[in-house]
């Protein structure tokens, strides 16, 4: 009973859009700088637009802190680009370059906590947090139009003032990304540092990703030992892993650990809305009904059968399915690693009997519903009982919705009977753009019919005695592209159809 989007556009079909294809455009870097009063200096930014900026006035968007902005701008932009197509959605990129003075790379002063006498400009990441935290994110807030959802990336020795931070404020950003991180500086500064206040802090729905080489480079860089730490002192609610690469160098852990980190930040975000099938419908005693899920991205979800509100520790989804053994509101939430991208949808399933078969009305035949079609501007489902249809007839195999007189600003109504073949649950499911209401035996059992565009089923089920039954199908349509899918689902075809001419009958 799993309804696939991809195979069933045909039915009633009043227009085909072409697909759209995702493209990867050249990005435009917006170069900018800021005086620092922390830092006492003028330090340089790159920002990058998400491609749909400036078409998308009212949208916010999540922002991506990215360290040594000189070397990184373009890598993090292009992966966050490919990203977008399906795993993550789009973010700002904000890029700040290091600064150099007499020909020396700052990062050594800005990315280090404490002071080492044999570099000595350490020890001031201190003041380059401060600077994120009080001039640079303000002023990208104030100039862009942004979530509040920020992650800071960082490799090497940017990657252990990655781990200063969330120590030190571990609610500035949602996710850290930490590439082969530098966590040996000072003789293991970072270690105590994260063992004396980790299991203090709350990190709750903050996402950690740490990166490292397999093998002694690993153990060298500090990244073996941090993981114990964080294994034994990682506070409820983090969401944090360490990943381990082969055949890989220092400088390259950086494209991996950007597609994986951000991956893992929003783990369970997807672009399309869940959805389950069907969504609703009448159950019979002691005989379950699967419900299918739709989304491979959901990959955390969760459910409750009572009515109340799904958490982790709820029941799980096995393989995007479940068995309903009995009448419930049925609750699925799909949690994410940012909760703000969770979904979650609810359906009733009330205890009934079987519809029994209707005499087959006189005068219907097979090959089609009778269709009258009516013109005027709706926002929802008009009373068709005050209004006269301009057009009557069968829609059998030569009706050709595309010549109806008017392909927006109509309704057409769709009635007779359905013979059903086979007895027991039937699924009847829509999408269309406009709106639409189905009726069987008189029962209302979708009601989709305020105006709205396509992209989303609306299913029900229901147990149909084995014969003939009352139809009646409703669609209006303004100004959008016309079109709409029915799809029915029996209990000798799971995979779902249209409904066939032959057990269609009008007059």
């Amino acid at each position: 009973m799993k309804i696939k989007y991809t195979l069933y556009f045909l039915a009633l079909l009043f227009c085909v859009a072409s697909p759209a294809y995702a493209q990867l455009k050249n990005a435009v870097i917006i170069r900018d700088t800021i005086y620092s009063n922390e830092l006492q200096e003028k330090r340089a930014l790159e920002i990058v637009l998400p491609a749909d900026y400036a078409t998308a006035p009212a949208k916010k968007y999540d922002a991506t802190y990215v360290t040594d902005g000189e070397w990184n701008t373009q890598i993090v932009t292009n992966i966050d680009r490919f990203l977008e197509i399906q795993f993550i959605p789009s973010n700002i990129i904000v890029s700040m370059p290091n600064v150099y003075k007499n020909g020396e790379n700052m990062r050594e002063r800005d990315c280090t906590p404490t002071h080492i006498n044999n570099v000595p400009v350490s020890g001031g990441a201190g003041k380059y947090l401060a600077f994120i935290k009080n001039e640079v994110m303000p002023y990208i807030n104030k100039k862009y139009r942004t979530s509040g959802m920020n992650t800071l990336y960082g490799s090497s020795l940017a990657g252990i003032f990655t781990m200063y931070a969330i120590i030190k404020e571990p609610r500035l950003f949602q996710s850290y990304l930490l590439a082969d991180p530098a966590l040996w500086w000072d003789n293991g500064y970072a270690f105590k540092l994260a063992d004396d206040n980790l299991g203090k802090l709350n990190l709750k729905d903050i996402t950690l990703l740490m990166t490292g080489r397999e093998g002694p480079a690993a153990i060298g860089m500090g990244i073996v030992k941090m993981d114990s730490i964080f294994r034994k002192q990682a506070p409820a609610g983090l969401h944090w892993k360490t990943m381990y690469y082969n055949d890989e160098t220092h400088n390259s852990m950086i494209f991996r650990t950007l597609y994986d980190g951000l991956k893992y930040t929003y783990y369970g975000y997807s672009k399309e809305p869940m959805q389950f099938h069907p969504q609703n419908g009448i159950m019979l005693k002691g005989q379950p009904i699967k419900i299918n899920i739709n989304g491979d991205l959901l990959k955390q979800l969760r459910y409750t059968t009572d009515g109340s509100q799904p958490t982790e520790a709820s029941t799980a989804v096995v393989d995007q399915t479940i068995t309903l053994q009995n009448p419930a509101r049925l609750t699925i939430k799909a949690l994410s690693n940012r909760p703000v991208y969770e979904q979650q949808a609810t359906a009733d399933y009330v205890l009934g009997e079987t519809l029994p078969a209707k005499a087959k009305l006189k005068g219907l035949t097979p090959e089609g519903w009778s269709y009258a079609y009516y013109e005027g501007s709706w926002d929802s489902m008009p009373d068709f009982k005050n209004l006269k249809p301009l057009q009557t007839g069968k829609a059998g195999k030569d009706f050709d919705p595309t010549r109806l007189p008017k392909q927006q600003n109509f309704a057409c109504v769709f009635s007779g009977q359905i013979e059903v073949q086979a007895a027991g649950y039937h699924i009847f499911a829509i999408n269309c753009d406009g709106g639409a209401r189905l009726y069987i035996d008189n029962k209302l059992v979708i009601d989709d019919g305020t105006l709205h565009a396509r992209g989303n089923f609306k299913s029900y089920v229901l147990p149909l005695a084995k014969g003939f039954h009352n139809f009646r199908l409703q669609y209006f349509e303004k100004t959008g592209k016309a079109s709409i899918n029915l799809i029915y689902i029996t209990p000798d075809n799971e995979n779902g159809r249209p409904i066939p001419l032959s057990l269609q009958y009008g007059k």
